[in-house]
């Protein structure tokens, strides 16, 4: 990889598998733990062309790493693909140290992962209130309802928001549904936690809110990746991943 460049630099024409921007006071590379999930030269074609191509990146223990680009640049089938939700990928996946190659390996891929939310393929039901949505998603994660909410709770905690339990997820704003999608995914044990357009309905000052959050749920368990479309919202504690539009060979 080539060397971390500032944050906020005027964009480049580099290829996408720059290195990420590294927050300035982690450790050098050779004293890093293994990346809980990483890219090498991955690339997706779709029917309709280059979906993402040639990204390189590590989502570190206790960092949140947020992949940020305009539509069409492929945030979400990178998300799912660094998941082990999305085949057809070229290049390499690795977790843990070890490359990922079988069917096994994605599925325990998928198992270590939890997704609060990606597009329209994941989200928090609209129609169930919170109270239903702990109870849901306690069943899907195979987890007791009443350790269920112990964590969901523990969760409002780091994410500084407490949810009224009885209101539909519809009738909550749009900071409240991201915090409740978050929320969920920390229901069960994960090594990872992925949101998908965290910027979504959200303005500036809400981005920001929610990165800080998402910095403090990252140091206190596991890590989080994320997308969004306008970077300057993410603080200097994240790792930022500029992703651009694929471009036809």
């Amino acid at each position: 990889m080539s060397a971390p460049t500032p944050q906020h630099a005027a964009p480049q024409h580099a290829p996408q598998h720059a290195a990420p921007e590294q927050p300035a006071d982690q450790p050098a590379p050779e004293q890093r733990p293994p990346a809980v999930v990483e890219a090498r030269h991955l690339s997706l074609v779709g029917p309709e062309g280059p979906v993402f191509r040639d990204v390189t990146l590590a989502v570190r223990p206790g960092l949140v790493t947020v992949v940020a680009g305009p539509g069409g640049s492929g945030r979400s089938s990178l998300l799912l693909a660094l998941c082990g939700r999305m085949r057809g990928t070229t290049g390499t996946i690795g977790a843990q140290g070890h490359v990922v190659r079988s069917g096994r390996d994605l599925r325990a891929l998928r198992r270590r992962t939890s997704v609060a939310r990606i597009s329209d393929v994941v989200q928090p039901e609209a129609r169930l209130t919170v109270a239903e949505s702990v109870v849901e998603r306690a069943l899907l994660d195979g987890v007791r309802p009443a350790d269920a909410e112990r964590a969901f709770a523990a969760a409002e905690e780091l994410l500084g928001t407490h949810l009224d339990r009885r209101t539909a997820t519809e009738r909550l704003t749009a900071y409240e549904q991201t915090v409740l999608a978050v929320a969920l995914a920390l229901v069960g044990p994960a090594d990872l936690v992925v949101l998908d357009d965290l910027d979504a309905d959200l303005d500036t000052d809400d981005q920001r809110r929610l990165l800080d959050a998402l910095v403090r749920v990252a140091a206190a368990g596991p890590a989080v990746l994320a997308s969004t479309t306008e970077r300057e919202s993410v603080p200097d504690a994240a790792v930022l991943v500029p992703l651009a539009p694929p471009q036809e060979p």
